[in-house]
C-alpha cells in the first residue's frame, strides 16, 4: 500500500491505554500515506468520538485491557452504532483469547480485520488495511419501509429473483448461481429480504412466497440465451415445505412446465430444517434426489444437524456458512473447522460451496483446502437476470 494507492482514503483510530502504542500506530499511518490515527486512552472516549464524528472512522484498533471499559464492552457498544467501523484487536494476550473475542465481534455483526499480539508491526497494519479496502465500504442496513407499504408490495407481487454467481475455485469459471429474492418498489428501489421476510412470515405466506420465487426463477432460466453454458441454480426452500408431500409433487410439475432440466436445479435447506420431522423430511428429500434435483444443506455449522443426519440424508451439496469464511486466511481455528468440513464432505461425495467470500486471500485458502465453489462480493453481488447473463458472457469471452 502506498500514498499514491490510497490518498487520504482510510481513517484509523487506536484505542489503547499505552501511549507508545497510540504513537506507533499514528506514525505507521503516516508512512502508509494515511492521516495520523486518532487515538484515545479509554473505550468511552473513543465511542463518544465515533458518535460525534461526521467524517467517520474506517478501522479501529482496540486493546482488550483498558481502564473504565474493557475491549469486550467496547466491541459490544461499537456494534450498536448506526454505521460501525471495522475493528482489529490489538493485545498482548494469547492467540486463543484473541480469536474468541474476534469471533464475538463477528457475531455482533462487526467487520473484524483480524487480531494481532503486541507490538503492532507496519506489515500487520498494512495487511489489515488491504483487507479492509478489498471488502469495500460499509453499507448501512436498509431501514425497513412501513408495514402497510410492505403489504401492498407483497400483494402486488413485486418480487424478482436476483442471481449471485457461483464460481469454480479451480478455474474461476461460472458454475451457476444462487437465486435470491428482492423486492422492487415502483420507483426502482431494490429492497433486501430484511425488509420483507419477517412480514411474509407473520402473514403465513412463506410457502406461497417461495413458490412464487421458484416460478420467476424458472421463467428467467427459460429465457437465458442458447449460448449460455448449462448452469446450476440454487433456490432456498422454506423448511415447512418438506413436511407437505403434495408440495414436492407440485414443485416437480412447475419445473417440467417451465421446460428447465431438473438436474440444473439445487434446492437449499437450512440446517434447522433437518431436525424437524425426520421421516417426512427424508421422504421429501429422497423424492427430490430421485427426480434429479440437487439438495444442499445451507449455512452448515450454524444449525443443529448432526453428522449422523448428514450421513443418512441424501444431500448432494454442502454450503459453508460465511461466518467461517470471513478472515479464514487469518483465523487458524476457522481454517481448521473449514478444512475438516471440506474433507468430510469430500469423503461423502458432496460438492462444497463457500458463501460470503470477500477477499483473494480467503479464496486462495479455500482453494488450497479443496473447496469446489465460491460465491461472494469478491466476484459479484446478486444481479438481475439480464445482468447475470452479461456477467456470464463476459467471463466466457475473457476465457477465450
Amino acid at each position: 500500500m502506498t500514498a499514491e494507492a490510497v490518498p487520504d482514503a482510510l481513517r484509523v483510530m487506536v484505542v489503547d491505554d499505552e501511549p507508545t502504542q497510540r504513537l506507533a500506530v499514528s506514525l505507521m499511518c503516516r508512512t502508509l500515506g494515511l492521516p495520523e490515527a486518532t487515538s484515545f486512552e479509554t473505550g468511552r472516549e473513543a465511542l463518544d468520538a465515533l458518535i460525534e464524528s461526521a467524517r467517520g472512522t474506517d478501522l479501529v484498533l482496540c486493546d482488550l485491557d483498558m481502564p473504565e471499559m474493557d475491549g469486550m464492552e467496547f466491541i459490544r457498544r461499537a456494534a450498536d452504532l448506526e454505521n460501525p467501523p471495522a475493528l482489529m484487536i490489538l493485545s498482548g494476550h494469547e492467540s486463543g483469547l484473541l480469536n474468541s473475542v474476534e469471533r464475538m465481534g463477528k457475531a455482533y455483526g462487526l467487520r473484524m480485520m483480524g487480531s494481532v499480539r503486541k507490538p503492532l508491526t507496519r506489515d500487520a497494519l498494512e495487511a489489515a488495511l488491504n483487507r479492509l479496502a478489498a471488502t469495500g465500504p460499509v453499507v448501512p442496513e436498509m431501514a425497513p419501509v412501513d408495514a402497510a407499504l410492505v403489504d401492498t408490495l407483497i400483494d402486488t407481487g413485486r418480487f424478482e429473483p436476483y442471481f449471485q454467481p457461483q464460481l469454480s475455485l479451480a478455474g474461476l469459471t461460472v458454475h451457476g448461481a444462487e437465486a435470491l429474492a428482492r423486492l422492487v418498489q415502483p420507483d426502482g428501489t431494490v429492497d433486501m429480504p430484511a425488509v420483507f421476510l419477517r412480514r411474509i412470515a407473520e402473514r403465513g405466506m412463506m410457502t406461497e412466497f417461495t413458490i412464487d420465487i421458484l416460478d420467476r426463477t424458472l421463467a428467467s432460466m427459460a429465457q437465458w440465451p442458447a449460448g449460455m453454458p448449462l448452469l446450476n441454480v440454487s433456490i432456498n426452500l422454506t423448511p415447512m415445505m418438506f413436511d407437505d408431500l403434495a408440495i414436492m409433487s407440485d414443485l416437480m410439475a412447475r419445473i417440467d412446465r417451465a421446460g428447465v432440466p431438473r438436474d440444473r436445479l439445487v434446492f437449499e435447506v437450512v440446517e434447522t430444517a433437518v431436525s424437524r420431522d425426520q421421516m417426512r423430511f427424508t421422504e421429501s428429500a429422497a423424492r427430490l434426489r430421485l427426480r434429479g434435483i440437487g439438495l444442499a444443506i445451507d449455512d452448515y455449522g450454524q444449525g443443529h444437524a448432526t453428522l449422523d443426519q448428514l450421513r443418512r440424508l441424501p444431500f448432494s451439496e454442502l454450503k459453508i456458512d460465511r461466518a467461517f469464511v470471513i478472515g479464514l486466511d487469518q483465523d487458524a481455528d476457522n481454517r481448521a473447522i473449514v478444512a475438516n468440513t471440506i474433507a468430510m464432505a469430500k469423503a461423502m461425495d458432496l460438492r462444497v460451496v463457500a458463501e460470503g467470500v470477500e477477499t483473494e486471500a480467503e479464496a486462495e485458502t479455500l482453494r488450497s483446502l479443496g473447496c469446489d465453489l465460491a460465491q461472494g462480493f469478491l466476484y459479484s453481488r446478486a444481479l438481475p437476470s439480464a445482468d447475470f447473463v452479461s456477467f456470464v458472457q463476459e467471463r466466457m469471452a475473457a476465457a477465450v
